[in-house]
């Protein structure tokens, strides 16, 4: 009987550490964002997107008598403390969908991930790539992080009449997709209407090739531009002052490995345009990057936090932007 306790006992407490990592992966990835968010003031901060300085010390005692603690009272004092501040965060992803509407408003901006046609059905690589967690992480750090009304995230057809109801629409994998007649025409009047259609996670030039005549196919002899760090995409919410390559959630994980994929070609990251005859952005395009990715695995503890930051502030920027343009 003392046994079967102990084992129980030993199995929650693994459950608690799982938790416990998750909430503090979570809270990591907030105080990059926004360090005044969990109660740091923005001048005792040095960041990077790996950590988080603090400055001055610890201290314990009240009134006149204050003395340093023994370092590991001190180093147990700092790590409760963290958990309790990082819970109060956790529910941010974990409880994401208690915070949402199931019925939109017509005010409310939504995340919309577009269904298209691919030429393997069922293959891995495809338009539900990193769904559905990517969709629901951004959608409730957009909400609690930017002030934008936000409803649930939701899907749209590329062939369908729905799309029109967005002002952006979201493509992964876009290499996959092989359009066919109604969709091209449904999305050509999507784009004259004055919608944006944001595609990620396509790498090596083959690739973009493949992308490329696709978008072609919707909008004949038009030529990709490539964005350059002035531009008002990079700086109409967060200042982003480097196209960083967010990797897979496999390579991330793997040192060791080449940290880019398809070849040489797939090694810098780069965002592209195509622009309509007014100058508006119609069709925008990460390369060598994965920030549905970034996103998806934003609550893995092994998975950087500082791709996911960058995924987080490149598609905020994104919609921002679509929103006031």
């Amino acid at each position: 009987m003392m046994r079967t306790i102990v084992v129980v006992r030993f199995f929650r407490l693994l459950g608690l550490v799982f938790v416990l990592r998750k909430i503090s992966t979570i809270s990591g990835v907030l105080a990059i964002l926004v360090p005044s968010a969990i109660g740091i003031p923005s001048h005792t901060w040095e960041g990077n997107t790996d950590c988080l300085c603090l400055s001055g010390q610890i201290m314990a005692g009240s009134g006149q008598r204050r003395k340093m603690r023994p370092i590991k009272r001190r180093a147990l004092g700092l790590a409760l403390g963290a958990v309790v501040v990082s819970a109060s965060f956790a529910w941010l992803i974990l409880a994401a969908d208690s915070h949402l509407n199931d019925q939109p408003r017509a005010t409310q901006f939504q995340f919309v991930r577009m269904e298209y046609p691919g030429g393997i059905p069922e293959y891995l690589k495809n338009w539900y790539t990193d769904y559905p967690a990517m969709d629901k992480h951004l959608t409730v750090l957009l909400q609690r992080l930017t002030g934008i009304d936000t409803a649930g995230p939701t899907l749209v057809n590329s062939a369908s009449p729905g799309i029109f109801n967005y002002p952006l629409i979201y493509s992964v994998e876009p290499e996959q997709m092989v359009l066919g007649p109604s969709d091209i025409t449904n999305l050509r009047e999507y784009l004259a209407r004055g919608g944006l259609w944001f595609a990620d996670d396509f790498h090596g030039d083959e690739e973009f090739a493949q992308f490329l005549a696709q978008i072609r196919r919707v909008l004949p002899g038009v030529s990709p531009v490539e964005l350059d760090l002035s531009h008002p995409l990079f700086h109409c919410f967060y200042d982003i002052d480097k196209i960083i390559q967010v990797t897979n959630d496999s390579i991330a994980k793997c040192p060791e490995c080449e940290q880019w994929e398809n070849g040489p070609s797939g090694k810098t990251p780069k965002v592209f345009a195509i622009f309509d005859k007014h100058g508006r952005i119609n069709i925008l395009m990460a390369w060598n990057t994965d920030l549905g990715d970034g996103l998806e695995w934003a609550d893995d503890p092994l998975y950087p936090a500082g791709y996911s930051a960058y995924s987080f502030k490149f598609l905020t920027n994104a919609i921002v932007y679509t929103l006031t343009h």
